[in-house]
């Protein structure tokens, strides 16, 4: 079995709870070779690169917006991780990030082209703290700072969690009635604070779904999986699979038994 390093999640203070997801690390050594699969989730992420090679070679920590993503991605591992980063619920970056999120969506790119101010203090500061305590801390007090929360949509957000409470199967007509506008305006309201239209987060909400129950039953034949999740048959979950996160459901199960490194594992500090 690889090296794997540790993953954990942190929840945000309650003033940041509506629109951060988690914090989290990855911490830890990882064997030569390894990679870690991210699958879409509909978040964007604030990552922050740690590691000693950066150290060594006196650079300030690498800060990137990740963008949502539309598709899995397959991230190589260096042989020693220290990775940090800010997960931001659907929709909840909006409020800091202050520009349409579909333009940075399957985009990566560094924080200080958005924010050049607040990401060299960002780097400053980060590079002095010490523990995952110490700086989720800093970070919250950095995000508290940057909140526009005037920029905040609650109702799209009540959307979002109807999405994510039927794990992808509302349907858009009730998405339309809940927000109260035409299905041409909900996208662009979608597009404009999620970074994807209302449709491709239920697909990935339903993902999502069929990826926790593989998890918990790795065994579990395709056609009930494909039932249980929502799908219309197994060919259908074939393909949503396979288009969202670059495997079918029997390749995707085969490759965490073999201890590929995915981001569902949770625990705290």
């Amino acid at each position: 079995m690889p090296t794997l390093p540790r993953y954990i999640e942190v929840r945000p203070r309650p003033p940041l709870t509506p629109y951060v997801q988690c914090f989290w690390a990855l911490t830890g050594q990882a064997s030569p070779g390894l990679s870690h699969r991210v699958l879409p989730d509909g978040c964007l992420d604030i990552l922050v690169d740690l590691g000693p090679q950066g150290r060594a070679e006196g650079d300030a920590p690498r800060l990137q917006i990740v963008g949502t993503m539309r598709q899995a991605e397959v991230v190589p591992l260096a042989a020693e991780v220290c990775l940090l980063g800010i997960r931001f619920r659907p929709g909840g970056a909006y409020p800091f990030l202050r520009l349409p999120l579909h333009e940075l969506t399957g985009r990566q790119l560094s924080l200080e082209l958005l924010w050049p101010r607040e990401a060299r203090e960002w780097e400053g500061r980060l590079w002095e703290a010490e523990g995952l305590q110490v700086r989720v801390a800093l970070l919250e007090e950095l995000l508290l700072r940057r909140l526009a929360p005037g920029l905040w949509d609650g109702v799209l957000a009540h959307a979002v969690g109807l999405i994510h409470m039927t794990r992808g199967q509302v349907p858009l007509q009730t998405l339309e009635t809940v927000v109260g506008i035409s299905p041409r305006q909900l996208e662009r309201r979608f597009q404009a604070t999620v970074g994807l239209p209302p449709k491709v987060l239920c697909r990935i909400a339903r993902m999502r779904h069929a990826v926790e129950l593989l998890e918990c039953q790795p065994r579990l034949p395709g056609a009930q999986l494909a039932l249980e999740a929502g799908y219309c048959d197994q060919a259908h979950l074939v393909h949503e699979f396979r288009t969202l996160t670059g495997l079918t459901p029997g390749a995707y199960a085969r490759e965490q038994g073999a201890g590929f490194l995915q981001s569902g594992t949770v625990s705290g500090i």
